[in-house]
Order: C-alpha cells, then structure tokens, then sequence
C-alpha cells in the first residue's frame, strides 16, 4: 500500500496518511466548507476551543470523545460518526507502523517452521508475499518477536525438555503451540486419575488394531479419563518423540509425533506420556521428550532423570508385565509362533513383545523384525 507523507508538526499525533483513509480532520474541513462556516465559527457553535479546531483540521490532534459529542450537536451526525472516522485512521496508521516495522523480521521469521504449519493448516494464506508474520504471530499467539522472546523466556521455566543439544528452539516452540491448538479442540471429560488408572487395559488392546484403528480408539479412551490425545507430525531439527502436559486443571494433553518407523516405538511413547500424567501429576508443568535412537529417552537433570526412568519402567512394565516376561523368557523358546502365542495370552501386539526382547538384548536388533507392524504416517 502506499503511503502520503504529511508534513511535519510540533505534535506527536502527526503520522502518514494511508491512502484511502481520510483524517478526521479532512472530513471536517468538507463539512465546514459545506456549511459556510469558519474554524471560528465551529468554535463559538461547539464550545471546542480554536486552538484544537485548528490542530484537528490540520491532522495535529485527534477527535476526543467529548469533542465528538459537541459535533454531534452542530453537524447532526452522531457522535459515533465521528469516532468511528478516528478508530478507522487510527487502525490503518496503526496497521502502516506495524508492516514498517516488520520488514525487519525476515531474519526471526525464517526460524520457524513456516512450510510445515502451512501444510497443517495452521497459518491462514493472507495472499500477501513469502514473507507474512502476521499469520505465524497469530499462530504464536504474540505480537512481535520481542514479545515472543518473553514468552519463550516464561515458559522455558515451565517445562523441562529431554533433548538433543543442536534442537530447534522455533521448532520445538511451534511443535508445542501446534499440539495445544490441535488438542483445544478435543472434548474430554474432567479428569480422574482412578479412572485413566482403570483404562489401562483397554489402551493396550489398542496395540492390537492396525495403526489408525488403535489410535482412533487410544483417543475416545484417553477422552473419556480427561486426556486430550493428539498425534502432530514432528518439526525438523526436533526429535520430540512425545509431550505431557496440563491444559487446565481438569484436562490433561498427551502428544505424539510421526517420528517413529514401528509400531512397538510409537506405544511404548504413548504409554510413557501416561506415565508422566498418572506418576507426576500436576505440579509436572510439561515435559517434552526428546528420544534417542532406542526406546528409553535419556534426560539431562537429576529430578528429571528419575521421572523419565519412572515413566519407561511404568511403560515397559504396563505393556508386558514383569511376571509374564519372566516365565516366557524362562523357556527360552523364541520362534515367531511363540512370540505370537505369547502376546496373544497377554493381549498385546506381537511388534512390541519383539521390541522388548530386542530392547533387553534377549533377541539380536534384526531377529523377530517381520513381527512389527511398519507404520505409514500421514500419506500425501
């Protein structure tokens, strides 16, 4: 859009004209023309001093509410005719200064996974040029990357992270909002910890269905307890395998990425998130995990590392239990139909049985592989 550079004033209230959107002032001077009258005259006849007449009609000062209502009298238009003539210059000077000043944010805006939350829908097409941060600080939830700098500031302290060191801060960020916005929409009942304890069981059948199957049913479970489950596809230069996290206090959020090629990786994170909620409660803020190529995340701070070793043991123990592992591994018999025997007994997917043995080095990396399911994330 272009712009009209108004001569300079003594006044602060001086600024640039967009095109297309009069000054109050300009409009009053049509009516004065109009009427006969001079600024004095509209003085005598308002009670407005000469003083602000003059700074109004030359787009020095604005149009005061008490201003508008002495209009209101003389002209015979309302008041809000003429505040609204304000409110509209106003918010286009306003809206001017802010695409001024954003021009310098190319370098902020790169940082973030543009491309990506597009594709998610998540940045609405204003059809303006390659560079628009008005979607993503929509998105975000800010107004500037000076406010989003104290945002990430404040919230850095409010959730602790298992991650790689070369992580994408933006990334990860985005990942989150991403997750919040996804799980907001999903209605849940208030949470009861007794009754996501007692759902257990159901959400290990779901390691039975196929892919879709299991998570469509993973979802209404965990929604009935209170738990909002989300599967977002993960940001590059993140690795997040998962996040757990309180959106209000009755209504819990359990998150999951597509990081993950098999079907045993991608349960065993959900049961680990739940782990996080059922284990460590409210106080636990949220943690986003960052997991390494096997299945147990690592942490990086001592209050940390014990949670997280809490939450494998709960996920590891949850999907086979010790007892049951036990007697199987006693016989010492591996073929692909005792393994499939075995987790049909225990109800659970033949993919993960493999996963554990591997895990606990019971069974080579490459032994039992053709019992997991492969998984196929969002198709394009």
């Amino acid at each position: 859009m272009k712009i009209l550079q108004i001569p300079k004033a003594d006044s602060e209230y001086t600024t640039l004209n967009p095109i297309g959107t009069l000054h109050p002032g300009e409009v009053l001077l049509e009516y004065l023309e109009s009427s006969g009258w001079t600024q004095r005259d509209l003085a005598r006849r308002s009670g407005v001093t000469p003083k602000t007449i003059s700074e109004i009609c030359n787009r020095k000062a604005p149009i005061s509410p008490r201003t508008s209502l002495a209009f209101e009298k003389v002209f015979r238009r309302p008041a809000r005719f003429w505040l609204n003539l304000q409110r509209q210059f106003d918010e286009t000077a306003a809206r001017e200064e802010f695409r001024r000043r954003s021009k310098e944010w190319v370098g902020w805006y790169k940082k973030f996974p543009v491309t990506e939350l597009k594709k998610l829908g998540l940045l609405h097409d204003t059809g303006g040029t390659s560079f628009d941060p008005e979607p993503l600080l929509e998105f975000l939830g800010v107004s500037s990357p000076d406010a989003w700098d104290e945002v990430w500031k404040a919230s850095r302290i409010a959730f602790r992270q298992t991650m790689k060191i070369n992580a994408n801060i933006e990334h990860i960020f985005a990942w989150v909002r991403a997750t919040e916005y996804f799980a907001e929409q999903v209605k849940v009942e208030e949470f009861e910890k007794s009754k996501a304890l007692n759902s257990i069981s159901q959400l290990r059948e779901c390691t039975t269905m196929s892919l879709e199957e299991g998570i469509a049913e993973a979802q209404s479970i965990c929604a009935s307890s209170g738990i909002a489950l989300v599967v977002v596809p993960g940001f590059k230069n993140t690795g997040i395998s998962g996040c757990a996290r309180w959106l209000s206090p009755g209504k819990a959020m359990i998150a999951l990425t597509d990081r993950y090629e098999l079907e045993d990786q991608f349960w065993f994170a959900l049961f680990h998130e739940i782990a996080h909620i059922l284990l460590h409660g409210k106080t636990l803020g949220f943690v986003i995990d960052n997991a390494v190529n096997d299945l147990f995340d690592k942490a990086v701070d001592p209050v940390m590392q014990k949670q997280e070793e809490e939450a494998n043991r709960f996920a590891a123990d949850t999907m086979i239990p010790p007892d049951f592992l036990f007697e199987f591994v006693k016989n010492h018999v591996f073929s692909n139909d005792s393994i499939k025997n075995f987790s049909k007994n225990i109800g659970i997917s033949p993919g993960i049985t493999v996963g554990r043995l591997q895990h606990d080095e019971i069974l080579k990396p490459f032994q039992g592989n053709n019992l997991k399911l492969r998984l196929n994330w969002f198709p394009t």
